[in-house]
């Protein structure tokens, strides 16, 4: 079965440490063994037949083939692998695929010994932790949108519309969240600043935004003034750090 496939950039050589450090928000195909991936109408964590072949001490020319002569049905491959390219170090556009938690698992099955069993264990853990940090980034989308309505309520109530709320909220936010505006942290970190911050944020940092941003919309359309609703969302970032740090210990 042919699927259309489309050309990528080189993938760069990534450390073992860098990749498997589970603290990480791991959101790209460039910087990660598994990333977020736009595919069949939803975002979805995947892996590439690069890193199979890189941390399986496989070719990846063999990684491909065994790509092509799995025993599957056409939907299962249609839902599980995407075909794509990449550019080699001579430039040269390379054939690969990506490929989901269950197609990455129906390929490894039969990869045997210790450091196959390993890293089998450790992509899984890397596919879980993706699988939560995508979730976790779908749950803020929801609740920026709870933000939203309030601010809306609140100025059809008052009969005046305020154009720079939408802005002193977020920021709000993410100044407790984060301890600086977006395009402020972005900058620090050496991201553009239209890049999406979402896709740079640990799963803890984007749970304490979902926290402040649903906290923060409650609390906006029953009135209270910016300085309330400002300490009382410290009061909860720092709750919730703590435990966090209790959690840890």
């Amino acid at each position: 079965m042919k699927t259309n496939a489309t050309a990528e950039p080189l993938m760069q050589e990534i450390s073992t440490e860098q990749i498997f450090n589970l603290d990480l928000p791991l959101t790209n195909e460039k910087d990660s063994a598994v990333f977020a991936h736009k595919f069949k109408g939803g975002v979805v964590a995947m892996t590439t037949s690069l890193m199979v072949a890189k941390y399986f001490d496989k070719e990846h020319k063999n990684v491909i083939r065994a790509i092509k002569d799995l025993e599957c049905s056409d939907d299962f491959r249609r839902l599980n692998f995407q075909p794509s390219y990449y550019q080699n170090e001579q430039n040269k556009r390379q054939p690969m695929y990506r490929m989901t938690r269950d197609g990455f698992m129906f390929l490894v099955m039969g990869f045997t010994g210790k450091k196959a069993a390993k890293f089998k264990e450790r992509f899984i853990s890397l596919f879980n932790k993706m699988h939560s940090w995508i979730n976790q980034r779908m749950r803020l989308s929801s609740n920026q949108h709870l933000l939203n309505d309030a601010i809306q309520f609140v100025e059809l109530q008052r009969g005046v519309k305020d154009e720079h709320s939408h802005a002193r909220e977020n920021t709000l936010i993410y100044m407790i969240a984060l301890g600086s505006s977006k395009k402020k942290w972005l900058k620090m970190n050496g991201y553009a600043p239209d890049d999406d911050i979402r896709a740079h944020l640990s799963e803890l940092q984007l749970e304490l935004l979902d926290l402040l941003t649903s906290e923060n919309a409650v609390m906006f359309k029953l009135g209270l003034s910016y300085r309330e609703r400002e300490s009382r969302l410290k009061d909860t970032a720092l709750f919730f750090w703590a435990k966090q740090q209790r959690k840890a210990a």
